[in-house]
């Protein structure tokens, strides 16, 4: 199964949902294709199953130290290399019950991980509001063409103007 998630992984990847071809991965692994729908009954279970790997992979390289805002930044970059995949399970999830339960779960664990990383920072009464304004702060910046310095600059500003 390891072998059938790491093979859509790349899929993705090479050119995005569209390249998530269940017969062509069969293809790839030298298996049938009823061996791949015998653990991904469709193929946004693949899809689901293959983004889910990448998320585990972009939070095993989350930094253990660091400021509230180095938080945010880090959070925001890993957003922005999971832009494209994110935009995809968004427009999935309109018809797909399981991309649209999956969107979910990853909303919430950002927004777990955002409340996690303002705690210390922000009252508690404003916490919730807080960690859904820098939520969208960075979707908002993330969804214009920006450099990397221009992202981060703009972050900057708004969460100084958010958490002080």
């Amino acid at each position: 199964m390891a072998e059938i998630v790491d093979g859509a992984r790349l899929r993705l990847a090479d050119g995005g949902y569209e390249a998530l071809s269940v017969a062509a991965l069969a293809r790839d692994l030298g298996v049938a294709q009823n061996a791949i729908y015998w653990y991904f009954p469709t193929k946004d279970h693949l899809f689901v199953a293959a983004v889910e790997g990448i998320l585990h992979d972009i939070l095993a390289r989350k930094p253990r130290k660091g400021t509230c805002l180095d938080e945010v930044l880090w959070f925001a970059e890993r957003l922005n290399e999971f832009q494209d995949l994110r935009i995809t399970m968004r427009e999935r999830a309109r018809t797909s019950e399981v991309v649209a339960a999956f969107e979910a779960d990853v909303v919430a664990l950002f927004r777990v991980m955002l409340v996690g990383a303002l705690r210390d920072h922000v009252d508690g009464d404003r916490l919730e509001d807080t960690a859904d304004a820098v939520m969208a702060l960075c979707e908002g910046v993330l969804i214009r063409t920006l450099s990397r310095a221009q992202r981060r600059h703009l972050i900057r500003f708004g969460f100084e103007r958010l958490v002080g």
